[in-house]
């Protein structure tokens, strides 16, 4: 148990017992001063006078403070008035989380969450007016409505159903603080993610991202160089595969995202992999590089290098 809440409980029940001793003392002595000068009430004998307004006088303050109490206290307001309501939500919630937790256990997963949803993507200037803005938005929105709704069907999820309200959400995705922020430094790329995880008979969902689209690497420029000792039975295609890994990370670090950033297109080889094996076979160390073959912005879509295979100069 929770020792914070254990102790407010123990605390909670002690102010009761305190309030209730002070009704039951304070209607007593009410009473017993009633009864002392056997007043009447309606004719009614004096010891019966004096235990009706000892009650009276109990009910009654137990009413001000009960009312006190739901005037000062939102907790106090909801356990009176919404608890039926609160108990409703409660099981609604429980019986959804049971759903996603079945789900989790025994569903397949088809997309996950902040999964690249389509190759589909479009850059809002700065120089464009916030109408032609919305209008290059709202194209891209129905392009990617229908891309998902033409490819993930065959996957097993059910087709996405634009809101009622969409004209008024894009409108606000614009207006977002973030977006402006960003056009008001440098273009801005968006692209359609999941914003959740998706199994099997779940309905398309997908979220648009914006992205600055500042370059990430120079033409020419070299991201990142693996050392490879020769004539130690390096394999070319794990190297490779390690050199993939690098490039990515660097180009995350660098502000790509990394559903763009996983593109890594190899647009040449120097040599060719077959005589880079062929050259590890020989003794020395070796350098894999990795350059960019052209400037790389987010609105590339991705990563394309060149990959050399240098030996280390003495």
């Amino acid at each position: 148990m929770n020792w914070v809440n254990f102790i407010r409980g123990v605390g909670n029940v002690l102010i009761i017992l305190v309030i209730a001793g002070l009704v039951a003392y304070i209607g007593d002595r009410v009473g017993h001063q009633v009864g002392r000068r056997r007043l009447t009430l309606f004719g009614i004998r004096p010891r019966y006078t004096s235990t009706i307004i000892a009650v009276a006088t109990g009910v009654f303050i137990a009413l001000v403070v009960t009312l006190i109490a739901i005037l000062a206290s939102q907790q106090v307001q909801t356990a009176f008035f919404r608890l039926s309501t609160l108990t409703a939500e409660i099981t609604t919630l429980t019986r959804q989380e049971q759903r996603l937790e079945q789900k989790v256990e025994s569903g397949r997963l088809v997309v996950p969450t902040q999964f690249l949803m389509s190759p589909l993507r479009v850059v809002l200037q700065r120089s464009q007016t916030p109408a032609e803005q919305e209008r290059v938005l709202r194209a891209f929105y129905l392009q990617t409505v229908q891309y998902v709704n033409a490819n993930y069907p065959k996957l097993g999820l059910r087709p996405f159903r634009p809101p009622s309200d969409v004209d008024r959400r894009l409108h606000d995705f614009l207006d977002k603080p973030l977006l402006q922020a960003l056009l008001t430094r440098s273009k801005v790329v968006l692209i359609a993610i999941a914003d959740q995880n998706l199994y099997v008979n779940d309905e398309i969902h997908f979220g648009i991202a914006p992205v600055p689209d500042v370059r990430v690497f120079a033409k020419g420029q070299l991201i990142f160089g693996l050392k490879i000792p020769g004539a130690s039975g390096a394999n070319i295609v794990l190297a490779l595969g390690q050199l993939r890994a690098r490039v990515v990370a660097k180009a995350v670090a660098a502000g790509m995202p990394p559903q763009l950033a996983e593109n890594v297109q190899p647009t040449a080889f120097v040599p060719s992999p077959a005589q880079m094996q062929s050259m590890l076979g020989n003794s020395g160390s070796y350098y894999l590089v990795a350059y960019a073959s052209e400037n790389v912005y987010p609105d590339l879509g991705g990563v394309n290098i060149q990959i050399a295979l240098v030996p280390q100069r003495p």
